[in-house]
This record gives structure tokens, C-alpha cells and sequence, in this order.
């Protein structure tokens, strides 16, 4: 199943057709089941719950030059109960295929090359199309965001705690600095860098979605899905603050290490955004470069992924 084909004349008639609905959060439920088509949504609703699907969870990213980084990002999403990932390669030139070869022969990876600038959401949209049905769960995340389950051993576990038939899952950002490092130190991304922003520092979210349900792909970071958006708690969600409000993250976050050293994130942006643009100035650094708390929460990762 495909992602529905959204004219503006179908987003009009839905929002007229749903605009009584008085909560915000079963008004974007009423819309979104409309543009996905009833019958669709039903058999989904019907089905989801009796099929077993050849993976239980999955990840899709985009990556460019991440070739240092993907084997702890991969050996650690093995850990915690990932057991698919969708990678798209857009225009790497250092040694990623070379690092993911082993990956590929086990069929833990599928290796999607993917030229062009600004093709993220073209990206994020041609995996939800290929792929929804073979994985229950997606998580749509980068190669710098590691899904950590707080209080459980794998994020499966995790999910199961939820309510039955939802959407998407907000995965709030834990955002993690330098830690005083200039340059690259050896070692692994969760063993050097240890601290980051408390809750007064903008944040930002991710999502894990039940891909079936999705009906528009227009960000990287919060689809449009026929089912509710919940937070960890399984509360349901009609807006969503990403910045200075978003949902917690007691039970389940994303650490993302959107920083690291001063060298790596001047030499990351050398190379271009999703967009093709460098925004990874010494000023952008000194901004995001928050190291207010110190966590020893991945500690218990370290001595696995090392012997991985």
C-alpha cells in the first residue's frame, strides 16, 4: 500500500468535513482517516493485530559520509531490539558501503543508494511505500540519534506497554554537547560524550509510526498518520511542542549527538545538510553545544558494544 495522493481539493473537503469535531486530537484522527480512505484504514485496524511481520521494528535513515559512526549506531539499535535497517546512501564518498557490508550479507541492512541534495523526504517517503509491510514499527531517525529504552531492555518491550492500534510514538530529543572536546577523541560516541541541555534548551522530536498508517510524509521529524500520536505515557496528543514543551522522556528518549567534538561538527558541515546547505558555523556550535547535565545512562552499553 502507497501513500495516499493528497489534492488540495482532498485536504479541503476533509478539513471542512471534520472542522466540528471540538478536540484537536480526534479532528486530525477524523482528517487523516479520510485522506487514507475508510475502507483502507479499517482492513489495517483489522489486520495489523493478527499478522506476524518479518520485523518487528525497523529503522530507516539517511546518511552521508557517517562511515566512523555506523557500526556503534548499528551494533547498538542490535541491542536494544532493532532488527531492520532501511539506509539510504545519499552521495557518500568515504568508506560506508566498506563498513556495511557485513550488515548487508546478514540481511540486517538494506542498502539504498540515493544521489541528489534535498532528497530526505523523497527518502522518507519511497520507505514507507517499499517497506511498510514488512516491518509492525519504523522509526524514522538519523545516523547521530541513538533510541534508548529507558526502563526496559529492548524498545519492542517498550512498545508493548503502549495502547493497542496507535499511530506514532513521539520520541523526544535529549540534546548532547561536546563535553569540552575539541577534537575527535577515540572511543565510542556514548563513552566520550556524557553531558547535555536541561529542559530549559529547545529540544526537538522523532517518531516511531506504524508505517501502514501513515498518510503524509511532510517533515523528517512528525508524520501525518490515520491513528493517534501518543507521547510515552500513552497519553494522546493533538499539538505537539518540539522545543521548549515536548513530551517527556522518562521511558523512552532519542540521545542525540548532534554536536560531538568542535572538529567534527565544523568538518560535518563541510559536507552539507538534507538540503545541501552548511549551517555548521562556530556560532551554530557555541548555540548548540549544551553540556549542563551529566548522564551515565548509555554506560551500560559500552563494554557490550566494544566486545560487538
Amino acid at each position: 500500500m502507497s501513500l495516499p495522493i493528497l489534492t488540495s481539493n482532498k485536504v479541503l473537503f476533509a478539513k471542512i468535513m471534520t472542522g466540528w469535531i471540538p478536540f484537536k486530537v480526534y479532528r486530525k484522527l477524523a482528517r487523516a482517516i479520510m485522506y487514507m480512505g475508510v475502507r483502507n484504514w479499517g482492513r489495517v485496524m483489522r489486520t495489523d493485530k493478527k499478522r506476524t511481520f518479518p520485523h518487528e521494528l525497523s529503522i530507516v535513515a539517511t546518511m552521508k559520509n557517517e562511515g566512523p559512526y555506523l557500526k556503534e549506531w548499528l551494533d547498538f539499535h542490535i541491542l536494544v531490539g532493532v532488527e531492520k535497517f532501511y539506509l539510504y546512501d545519499n552521495d557518500s564518498t568515504d568508506d560506508t558501503k566498506t563498513v556495511l557490508a557485513p550488515y548487508i550479507r546478514r540481511g540486517i541492512v538494506e542498502y539504498i543508494p540515493w544521489p541528489g541534495a534535498g532528497q530526505q523526504n523523497n527518502i522518507y517517503v519511497d520507505a514507507l511505500n517499499k517497506f511498510a509491510e514488512e516491518t509492525r514499527w519504523m522509526a524514522i531517525v538519523d545516523v547521530d540519534e541513538f533510541i534508548v529504552p529507558v526502563m526496559h531492555n529492548t524498545i519492542p518491550e517498550f512498545l508493548k506497554t503502549l495502547p493497542p492500534r496507535f499511530g506514532l510514538l513521539v520520541l523526544t530529543w535529549i540534546m548532547y554537547g561536546s563535553g569540552g572536546h575539541r577534537k575527535k577523541p577515540d572511543g565510542l560516541v556514548i563513552e566520550n560524550y556524557k553531558y547535555h541541555g536541561d529542559k530549559t534548551r529547545a529540544a526537538g522530536c522523532k517518531s516511531i509510526v506504524n508505517p501502514r498508517l501513515v498518510v503524509r510524509q511532510s517533515n523528517p521529524h512528525i508524520n501525518e498518520v490515520a491513528g493517534f500520536v501518543i507521547d510515552e505515557n500513552g497519553k494522546k496528543l493533538g499539538t505537539i511542542n518540539q522545543t521548549y514543551n515536548p513530551p517527556s522522556s522518562n521511558k523512552i528518549r532519542i540521545n542525540h549527538y548532534a554536536v560531538k567534538s568542535y572538529d567534527e561538527f565544523i568538518a560535518r558541515g563541510r559536507q552539507g545538510n538534507a538540503r545541501g546547505l552548511n549551517t555548521r558555523t562556530p556560532d551554530r556550535f557555541a548555540a548548540r553545544d549544551t553540556n549542563d547535565i551529566y548522564s551515565s545512562i548509555m554506560d551500560k552499553y559500552i563494554d557490550r558494544l566494544k566486545e560487538m
